[in-house]
């Protein structure tokens, strides 16, 4: 793609320049492995107790139901839009917008929480290593700074960056993992995966599958990077669903070894495991004391890789949502040189800035404050259009020939089955301050939602029809589109759509994209 041609067509990324290791590094990034595990298994720990595995696993199974929908409909539907397109196409588009209405909350609200969970992290770390005593919010900003400036420049340099600084934490992690079941002995148990284990017996298994669900958000970030992706109807499902199994794995394999290091099948272990701050600290101390410094900055820098990767996947959300005008269209504008989506980079890092810094201050920025509000907002947003895509994938798949009673039907239904408790124990009512706000915020984010749904099927309906046309399968032979993307075009109200105003975003140019 030359310069001069995106200068013609802003609306379309570079095509072709990411490859399967660079989507599952993405999405393995999103969901932050080794902070999901410092974070979530002190969580868990008191209702799973010896289960803590189980728990893990079985949210492993669940999210497997969901890793499903999106690889059947990034087979048919690669685009940056992600579950946005998918929801649009198969429940209409009046879903399509409330998934993209929930999804820019539910991402866009991560973003101020990394950025208040680094600069608290890093804060401390420099504390206790160097005795540096700065604001947090210096690291904070110093972090933003890099990931606004790798995010314009090059999604192949923040991809990279992500693989690499993962590949760090997971070693660190892996070694002190099976150096602790090596020397554990009698710690080392199948009870870890007998539900009895835990101290609330099947009900703390549950509460455990909670937090489990929690880690494993973001899985389907890999799926944003569909018009970037070479092959993307192979590439996209094969980076979605190597993430989602590589670190399915490591959670499993990880937890085993902090309930067998810990020996926690002896019940004054578990006692002190429940009252430690760090577990995973206090198990590097115990088996490995040359790897604890690397335990640290591995926490530390998989929050910048989670950072990182997030930031890059709610600005794609954001520009599949300019270029369909429903948000204004300059946030679908793509760089003319750098081909990053910097209209949405920008409004993004000015609501981390505003966000992370007012709830920094608010709530103080660690796991337990800013961060974990944060976090719930965007859980329960996001598991809400997870279960969409459930119901869209049955819809969409309901005619086609090529329907599998298994996986275009059964699992999908299994997949809303598993969010639903989840979903319930994360917004119930009667949680603690601020918690109790968490379920208020995401319903008044759908009145509004709401109300500005029905603005546009009054004053511009046209924008509504066009809602989720813009997909990777432009660049198929006509016969090969999906019927769902014909029809949607061959049914647009009046006025000439958003996707056919820029049809030509999708004409291949001579010399390729990367020209």
């Amino acid at each position: 793609m030359t310069d001069a041609t995106v200068e013609s067509h802003p609306h379309r990324l570079q095509k072709g320049v990411l490859s399967v290791p660079n989507g599952i590094a993405l999405a393995a990034a999103a969901m932050a492995p080794v902070l999901a595990v410092v974070l979530n298994a002190p969580a868990a720990a008191p209702e799973a107790g010896l289960a803590l595995p189980l728990s893990f696993l079985i949210s492993f199974i669940a999210c497997l139901f969901i890793g499903n929908n999106v690889v059947q409909f990034s087979r048919r539907l690669p685009s940056a839009g992600s579950f946005y397109t998918f929801n649009s196409q198969g429940l209409g588009r009046g879903a399509g917008f409330f998934t993209g209405w929930l999804f820019s909350i539910g991402y866009g609200i991560l973003a101020p929480g990394l950025f208040d969970a680094f600069g608290s992290f890093f804060h401390d770390y420099a504390v206790s290593t160097f005795n540096l005593n700065l604001p947090w919010w210096i690291y904070s900003l110093a972090a933003l700074a890099i990931v606004v400036g790798l995010s314009i420049r090059s999604i192949r340099a923040s991809v990279r960056i992500d693989l690499t600084l993962l590949s760090a934490e997971v070693i660190i992690f892996l070694i002190l993992a099976v150096t602790a079941i090596l020397h554990a002995g009698h710690g080392n148990t199948i009870q870890a995966f007998v539900p009895s284990s835990a101290p609330k017996g099947v009900s703390g298994v549950g509460i455990g599958v909670v937090f489990g669900i929690l880690s494993f958000i973001g899985f389907d970030a890999a799926a944003t990077l569909g018009e970037e992706t070479k092959n993307p109807r192979r590439n996209v499902p094969l980076s979605v669903a190597g993430a989602l199994g590589a670190v399915g794995i490591f959670y499993v394999f990880v937890m085993y070894s902090l309930v067998a290091g810990y020996r926690l099948n002896d019940p004054k272990q578990l006692k002190a495991f429940i009252n430690d701050a760090n577990p995973f600290v206090t198990m590097a101390h115990q088996y490995t004391p040359w790897l604890l410094q690397p335990v640290e900055l591995a926490a530390v820098f998989g929050l910048f890789s989670c950072f990182l990767a997030i930031h890059n996947t709610t600005v794609r959300i954001m520009f599949s949502m300019g270029r369909d005008r429903i948000l204004p269209a300059a946030v679908g504008k793509v760089h003319p040189r750098w081909y990053s989506p910097y209209v949405a980079i920008f409004v993004l890092t000015g609501f981390t800035l505003v966000v992370g810094l007012s709830t920094g201050v608010w709530l103080t920025p660690g796991a337990s404050g800013a961060y974990g509000f944060t976090g719930s907002i965007g859980t329960v947003a996001i598991v809400l259009v997870y279960m969409g895509s459930s119901f869209a994938l049955i819809r969409y798949f309901w005619k086609l020939p090529e329907r599998s009673m298994f996986k275009h039907v059964i699992l999908p239904a299994l997949g809303v089955v598993a969010l639903a408790y989840p979903l319930y124990a994360v917004a119930k009512p009667g949680q603690s301050w601020p918690y109790n706000l968490v379920f208020w915020i995401v319903v008044v984010w759908i009145v509004l939602g709401f109300a500005l749904y029905r603005y546009f099927l009054a004053k511009s309906p046209e924008k509504i029809a066009a809602l989720g046309t813009f997909v990777a399968e432009d660049d198929l032979p006509l016969e090969e589109q999906p019927e769902a993307l014909l029809t949607a075009r061959a049914t647009s109200i009046q006025e000439p759509t958003v996707a056919d105003e820029h049809r030509g975003d999708f004409e291949e140019t001579p010399g390729g994209a990367g020209n």
